[in-house]
C-alpha cells in the first residue's frame, strides 16, 4: 500500500514537499525534487538551506509564523520560485501541519500558476477590449454623424454657382481631411470588431499597387521595394479597404523587421489546393496567394508557434499592444481564407495570404449625371441628429425630391399615417430615442408591406438588417451626395 501511495504522490504535477521543525528535509516527491533541483531520496534528512530553490521558497511561506491549531490548510499565494536559470516563477503554497510519531512535520503543496497567470492577463486584456471596442464603436458611430454633414454640406458649397474660386480649393482641402477622418473611423471599427466586410469581386493586382503606393511613403529608403504587377490574377471577393489595411500591416511589421535595410517583396500568384493537400488551416479549392517577404531578422520557432495570439508581440510595448497580426488573421479568415508564415533566423520571413478566387466579375458602374439622380418623389428623412437631417434634406431637394423630415421612429410612423399623397421612400437613422430605425421601418411595413426604405448608420453591425426585407438598402455614413442620391433613385426605379 505504502509503495501505491508514494506512486500516486509521485505522479502528481504539484510539489509535495515536507520539513520538520529544524526545517531538515522529510519528504520530497518528484515534482519537487525537479523544481528544487535536488534527488528526492538523498535530500531527505538534510537541511533545507542546502538547497537554495527550495530555502527561498520556505523563507517566503514563513512556516512559524502560522497558525495550525485549527488543523486547516493555509493558503500562501503569490510566493516566487527560481528556475535553474535564475528566473522567477510565480507560486502558489497550501501549507498544513501534523504530528508523526511525535515529530512536528509542516508539508506544502506548490504549485506552478504561471499558466494561470498568463490565462487571468488574457482574460483581463480581452475584457479591457471588449471594453474599448465597445467605447470604440459608440465613438465611431456619433463621428460618422458630424462627417456625415461636414461632408455633405462641403459637396454642396462646391457644387454652388455662387463659389468664389478662391475658395474652391480650400474647400478641397477641407473635404479630403473630413474623409481621412472617416478613414479613421473605420479603422476604429475595425479595432472595434464592428467592422463588417463589404465584400465585392476585386482584382488583387490593383489592389497590391495601392499598398505598394502607401509603403513606398512609410518605408526606410534603405528598404528595397518589389512589386511586379500581373495581368492574369484571379479575381477575389474581398473588402478591398479591410484587405489593404492588413496587407499593409504586414508589410509595416516586414519594415520593422529590417532595421538596417534589405528587401521587401510583395508576390502575387494562383495556386490550386488539392484535397490530399489540405490540411487545417488550408482548404482544398483556387486561391489567390499573396506574399509579403522580408530579409530582416527572422523568427524563432518560439515566437512563430504565438505569433498570432492577442497581446503577444516582440516589439516595445510602447509600439502597440500586439493585436495587428491577430486581426489581420481574423480579417483574413473572414474573407474564407488563411495565413501562413515561414521564418528563420536570421533569414528573413515570409507571411502568405491566401484568399478564394471568385468567378464573379467586377461590376463596372458608369457616373451618374445629374439628371439621372433626379427625381420628383415623396421621401421621409427620420433621424434624431438635426445636422444629418438638414444636410440630407438639402441634397435630396436639390435634385428636385419633396422632403419631410422626422426626428425619431415614433414620429417618423405618426407623419407616415398623416401622410398625403403617401411617400415613396424612407430614408431612416438605425440609432434613435423612443423607437429606433428597425422596429420603426417594422411598424411601417405594417401600414404599407411594399414601402422602399433605406437604412442608414454611423455604425456597421447593423448592415445585415438589410437584407432581412425586401425593398430595404443599408448606407453607410458618412456617405458622399453622389453615393446618397445614386442609392435613391436605384431603390425608387427597382420594381
Amino acid at each position: 500500500m505504502e509503495l501505491h501511495l508514494e506512486t500516486i504522490i509521485n505522479s502528481l504535477d504539484d510539489a509535495i514537499v515536507s520539513v520538520d521543525g529544524g526545517f531538515n528535509v522529510a519528504f520530497l516527491n518528484e515534482a519537487a525534487a525537479k523544481m528544487f533541483q535536488c534527488d528526492a531520496r538523498s535530500a531527505v534528512g538534510q537541511p533545507a538551506f542546502n538547497f537554495p530553490a527550495l530555502d527561498h521558497v520556505l523563507a517566503q511561506i514563513k512556516l512559524q509564523e502560522l497558525d495550525f491549531s485549527n488543523n486547516l490548510p493555509k493558503a500562501v499565494r503569490r510566493i516566487e520560485g527560481r528556475e535553474p536559470t535564475g528566473e522567477s516563477v510565480p507560486l502558489e503554497a497550501s501549507v498544513t501541519c501534523a504530528t508523526v510519531e511525535g515529530r512536528k512535520l509542516y508539508t506544502a503543496v506548490i504549485r506552478d500558476i504561471s499558466l494561470q497567470q498568463r490565462m487571468e492577463r488574457v482574460v483581463y486584456e480581452s475584457r479591457k477590449t471588449q471594453a474599448i471596442g465597445a467605447l470604440a464603436g459608440g465613438i465611431a458611430h456619433d463621428f460618422n454623424n458630424i462627417l456625415t454633414a461636414i461632408i455633405s454640406h462641403i459637396d454642396l458649397c462646391q457644387h454652388s454657382p455662387d463659389l468664389a474660386p478662391s475658395l474652391r480649393d480650400h474647400l478641397i482641402y477641407a473635404q479630403t481631411s473630413a474623409r481621412r477622418g472617416a478613414e479613421l473611423v473605420s479603422k476604429l471599427q475595425l479595432f472595434s470588431r464592428q467592422a463588417k466586410p463589404k465584400f465585392a469581386p476585386t482584382n488583387p493586382s490593383e489592389l497590391i499597387d495601392q499598398v505598394v503606393f502607401m509603403l513606398r511613403r512609410s518605408i526606410d529608403p534603405r528598404i528595397r521595394l518589389n512589386f511586379t504587377p500581373q495581368a492574369k490574377t484571379w479575381l477575389v471577393k474581398a473588402d478591398p479597404k479591410q484587405i489593404m489595411e492588413t496587407l499593409v500591416n504586414l508589410g509595416l511589421n516586414a519594415r520593422d523587421a529590417m532595421p538596417s535595410g534589405g528587401a521587401l517583396t510583395l508576390e502575387l500568384s494562383n495556386v490550386t489546393i488539392t484535397s490530399a493537400e489540405a490540411a487545417p488551416p488550408r482548404k482544398a479549392g483556387e486561391f489567390v496567394r499573396i506574399s509579403i517577404i522580408d530579409t530582416g531578422i527572422g523568427m524563432s520557432p518560439e515566437t512563430l508557434a504565438r505569433l498570432f495570439e492577442p497581446y503577444f508581440s516582440t516589439k516595445d510595448k510602447s509600439r502597440g499592444p500586439g493585436l495587428g497580426l491577430s486581426i489581420a488573421s481574423s480579417v483574413v479568415a473572414e474573407h474564407g481564407g488563411w495565413m501562413e508564415v515561414e521564418s528563420r533566423v536570421g533569414d528573413g520571413s515570409r507571411f502568405h495570404v491566401f484568399l478564394p478566387r471568385t468567378l464573379e466579375t467586377q461590376a463596372q458602374r458608369p457616373p451618374s449625371s445629374m439628371r439621372e439622380t433626379e427625381g420628383k418623389e415623396r421621401i421621409l428623412v427620420v433621424d434624431d441628429e438635426e445636422l444629418v437631417r438638414i444636410v440630407t434634406r438639402a441634397v435630396l431637394a436639390y435634385r428636385g425630391y419633396q422632403v419631410v423630415e422626422a426626428e425619431d421612429g415614433e414620429d417618423a410612423v405618426e407623419k407616415y399615417r398623416k401622410a398625403a399623397p403617401a411617400f415613396d421612400l424612407v430614408l431612416m437613422d438605425m440609432h434613435m430615442p423612443r423607437l429606433n430605425g428597425h422596429d420603426a421601418l417594422l411598424r411601417l411595413r405594417e401600414i404599407n408591406p411594399k414601402l422602399k426604405a433605406i437604412l442608414l448608420s454611423g455604425g456597421l453591425q447593423e448592415r445585415e438588417t438589410s437584407g432581412e426585407l425586401p425593398g430595404v438598402l443599408f448606407l453607410q455614413k458618412p456617405f458622399e451626395n453622389q453615393e446618397l442620391v445614386r442609392t435613391v433613385r436605384e431603390l425608387l426605379d427597382h420594381r
